[in-house]
């Protein structure tokens, strides 16, 4: 059985779950951020005074990650109860979440195994979040300005004030479950998502970079299909290459790069109302010529280009395809 490692959160890495469970993957570990400070896990946090963890990205994995196929109430029942908000913005699925982590202090392997006893289901692998102890991001700006918490970047998702540095306040302890799944993978995959929120967050508790430089495995990254202004724009290959040896402390951070087969040109040539619905956003489709993409060869990192895109034009909106992508994962997962 090849185990394989995700590390992201957001909308990006269920998809990533999915394809690899459609791939017939089943021995996953998901790792995700808790430093989260935006939305209902945001509320939640504000309120406990910043003493629990963020667990947002932590359920999304949980979720994507249920492989019952004959318990589809049952299943329901828990996303509706996951997702329901009450006229006080308070969420019955994360309270009894955060009740179920306090009754076993902060074991949420348990608090899985308690939810597949009650809800009668499987999960393809454990979602473990990146640490148990309660932090948040900061980030410097191109202007020199400093801001706390992880819904400030989704704030400036369309300014040009570029991020030029993240941290955490106060520093904690990686989780010793995220440790061990880091030294122990045969494959990690860098999931799409937002680059500092979802990605870069997950290398800055102490013990990560040492554990990914302990690794052996293959670590794979996959890149949005989309820009964001403050983070991403005009990012090459190369960009990505250098912030990833920045934030793992790694020479070479990933062996291969799994990129859109089009560039950016085509794209815009062969989608104009999706470039531009894209464009009023400050945004940009991902996608490099050949020669940008050979930029990584002297890295000696193997650049994989397909189609993996699925376009919803009713809304002009991309997303990764998870059946294209198990597709994908079934080629270079060995």
């Amino acid at each position: 059985m090849i185990k394989v490692v995700t590390i992201g959160g957001g909308t990006g890495a269920p998809v990533i779950i999915q394809a690899l469970l459609q791939a017939g993957f089943t021995d996953l570990s998901c790792i995700c951020a808790s430093m989260d400070s935006g939305g209902k896990t945001g509320i939640i946090r504000s309120d406990e005074r910043d003493h629990v963890i963020a667990i947002s990205d932590l359920l999304r994995n949980l979720i994507a990650l249920i492989t019952s196929t004959n318990h589809k109430k049952n299943i329901r029942a828990f996303t509706d109860m996951v997702s329901f908000i009450d006229g006080r913005q308070r969420n019955l699925g994360y309270t009894i979440y955060y009740a179920m982590l306090e009754k076993y202090q902060n074991n949420f392997l348990k608090v899985q195994e308690h939810l597949e006893d009650l809800l009668g289901i499987k999960f393809g692998g454990t979602a473990i979040p990146i640490t148990t102890d309660s932090s948040n991001l900061y980030f410097k700006t191109k202007a020199g300005q400093t801001f706390r918490g992880e819904h400030e970047l989704d704030k400036q998702s369309m300014s040009k004030n570029t991020i030029t540095k993240l941290w955490l306040d106060p520093k904690v302890q990686a989780s010793p479950e995220a440790i061990r799944a880091i030294k122990t993978a045969k494959y990690i995959i860098y999931c799409p998502g937002s680059l500092y929120g979802s990605i870069l967050s997950n290398f800055l508790p102490r013990g990560v970079k040492k554990a990914l430089k302990a690794s052996r495995a293959k670590k794979i990254l996959i890149t949005n299909l989309v820009s964001n202004r403050n983070q991403t724009h005009h990012f090459t290959p190369k960009k990505y290459l250098r912030v990833f040896q920045r934030y793992t402390g790694l020479k070479k951070p990933f062996n291969i790069f799994l990129a859109p087969k089009q560039s950016k040109l085509r794209f815009n040539r062969l989608h104009p109302k999706i470039a531009a619905s894209y464009a009023h956003e400050h945004s940009h489709f991902l996608g490099w010529t050949k020669k940008k993409l050979k930029g990584l060869s002297q890295y000696h990192i193997k650049v994989v280009t397909s189609d993996t895109i699925s376009i919803t034009t009713r809304l002009n909106r991309l997303r990764h395809d998870p059946e294209k992508l198990a597709r994908v994962f079934r080629k270079i997962i060995k």
